[in-house]
């Protein structure tokens, strides 16, 4: 695959290239570049470069006991769908902002923090603890 996909897909969280690519892929699979291929290796030669990469289950999303993935994967939309603001910014559609902020201070977050920034196991408990504060309702 391209090299810059190949790059998202492993991509830790807290750098530029994590967004909801990575956190959904790694939610399912571990993601490894194992080799990178250059243009040459092809013919006709791509105008990228191009990656082989390994993904291997599970993910850490088996470690995360998130009852409902589809909610989940449906909740790292919000959280990364303007990947410029902040994640309580993210969080309005949810929860209003005081509510989104209290959520994220309760789990240890802070209120400044982007998506990009959280783990998955930050996500799962901030899913878990917004998704108990709506059945509750």
């Amino acid at each position: 695959m391209q090299l810059e996909v190949a790059e998202r897909l492993a991509a830790p969280p807290g750098g530029r290239d994590y967004g909801y690519l990575s956190a959904f892929t790694q939610f399912h699979a571990r993601a490894e570049i194992m080799l990178r291929i250059p243009p040459g290796a092809f013919r006709p030669p791509p105008k990228v470069d191009s990656a082989l990469v390994a993904l291997r289950a599970p993910g850490a999303g088996a470690g995360l006991g998130v009852a409902d993935e589809a909610a989940f994967a449906d909740f790292l939309k919000v959280c990364f769908s303007q990947k410029r603001k902040t994640l309580r910014n993210n969080l309005r559609t949810l929860a209003p902002d005081r509510r989104a902020r209290a959520l994220l201070e309760e789990c240890g977050i802070r209120p400044d923090a982007r998506a990009e920034q959280l783990t998955l196991a930050e996500m799962a408990r901030l899913f878990s603890r917004i998704r108990r504060e709506a059945n509750s309702h």
